[in-house]
């Protein structure tokens, strides 16, 4: 049996200009009356992307400066793939903090959705 999902979009798509050295940090958040469990991520450069969340709450919290694992190391990041063909859809705090950080310069686009 095959199921599917529709995604509804709840808020302005944004783009960040990802390169070499860690974004700025950008606040995403819904639009009008609407909750956000869920954003689209997706990744339109030919290298790998990091990205760091940081819940936003009461207006405080921002995502501090995103780099890559480190070999035999972890780190709390998200990494996007490479010339994404479709957004990964990533569960998040209603309003959050993101930076990036590419090997490369990329572009990121992040949209608030719902499910």
């Amino acid at each position: 049996m095959n199921q599917s999902n529709a995604l509804r979009t709840i808020g302005p798509t944004t783009y960040v200009a990802v390169t070499t050295s860690s974004s700025t940090a950008v606040t995403i958040s819904a639009s009008g009356n609407n909750q956000m469990d869920y954003c689209a991520f997706l990744n339109t450069g030919t290298t790998p992307i990091a990205i760091t969340i940081v819940p936003v709450v009461a207006g405080t919290g921002t995502a501090g400066t995103t780099a890559f694992p480190a070999d035999g190391a972890s780190a709390k990041v998200v990494v996007l793939g490479v010339s994404m063909q479709q957004p990964m859809v990533l569960a998040v705090p209603p309003v959050f903090s993101v930076t990036a950080l590419g090997t490369a310069s990329v572009g990121l686009y992040i949209t608030p959705v719902s499910y």
